[in-house]
Formats: structure tokens, sequence, C-alpha cells
């Protein structure tokens, strides 16, 4: 009945309008299947004023001395296997107190963490040294939140402990 209807419709053979069809539905679907849409920009652009060099507001810290931070975007996502994701920002170089110069704990890639906060990881052979920061505005001023826990070895023996310090540029 179909085929009927399709040859009075069209004055043709039902076989060559299903043929013409299918050669339609292909082309749409290979042509469709080709085509990409442009890529995604970042919509982050100019730099924070977080990134920088910061120094601790205590001259005499025992703790964290000097950050140079270079603030990040967090514009893509990198997720595993189970769905978890993290999201790379910028980059972190961290200085400790040391005598007789400040000890260079090298640098690290940071990621976005909720909150504004972006964090990295240090992982010693004593300790592995979770580090998170955050600029802040307090009286047209900004500061930089550092805020360090350093999680010992059980074979290091020593007491985990965490610092927050506060830092100007």
């Amino acid at each position: 009945m179909f085929m009927n209807t399709l040859r009075q419709r069209t004055g043709r053979s039902a076989t060559a309008v299903l043929i013409a069809m299918m050669l339609a539905a292909f082309a749409f679907v290979f042509i469709g299947s080709t085509l990409t849409a442009a890529p995604a920009h970042a919509l982050c652009s100019g730099s924070s004023q977080a990134t920088g060099t910061w120094k601790n507001t205590d001259p005499n810290t025992n703790s964290v001395t000097k950050v140079v931070l270079d603030w990040g975007c967090a514009d893509q996502a990198l997720c595993d296997t189970s769905g978890h994701c993290v999201y790379p920002a910028g980059s972190i170089r961290v200085f400790g107190k040391c005598h007789p110069t400040d000890c260079d704990w090298g640098s690290r890639r940071t990621f976005a963490e909720n909150g504004g906060w972006e964090s990295a990881t240090y992982k010693h052979s004593w300790a592995t040294k979770s580090v998170w920061v955050k600029p802040y505005q307090y009286y047209g001023r900004t500061y930089l939140r550092v805020w360090v826990h350093t999680d010992f070895t059980p074979a290091d023996g020593r007491q985990d402990y965490t610092t927050d310090v506060w830092m100007l540029k």
C-alpha cells in the first residue's frame, strides 16, 4: 500500500523514491557527523590581582615566608573514570622559613576549589603539605590568605599541624 501511494504521488517507482530518500538521509548523517562546532575559548582574560609575589605580614614567622602565585583561570576539567574531576588553574611557588635562607618548596600547579580558593600539594619523604590560597579585600588592600596543613608520615612521628598566614605584595 505504501509503495502504491508513493507511485501515485510522485509518478516514479516506489523503489526510486526510497533510494532517493535513503541517499538523502545518508548525506544528512554524513555531513552532520563531519561538521563540528568551533572550539570553546576561555572566559578568563587578563591577570588577577592575586598574581604576583606575596610576603608574610609577620616578618618573624616560622611558617611560609613568601609565595609566588600565578592565579589561574580553571577553564577546563580533568575527570577520572569514576567521575571525580579537578580543575587545573595556575601555579604556585612556596618558600618556608629556614636558616640561613628560606627553603624553596618548588613550583606546583594549583587547582580551583570551592569558595574561591586554589590549592596545591607538596609531597616530601617526611610529610605531605596541602596549601590553600585565597585573596581577600580589607580596607582597600588585597591580602593573600595562605593555609597550610602538614601531614607527617607515621615514620616521621611528629604531630600534624596547620598554619594560617596572611600576606601582602
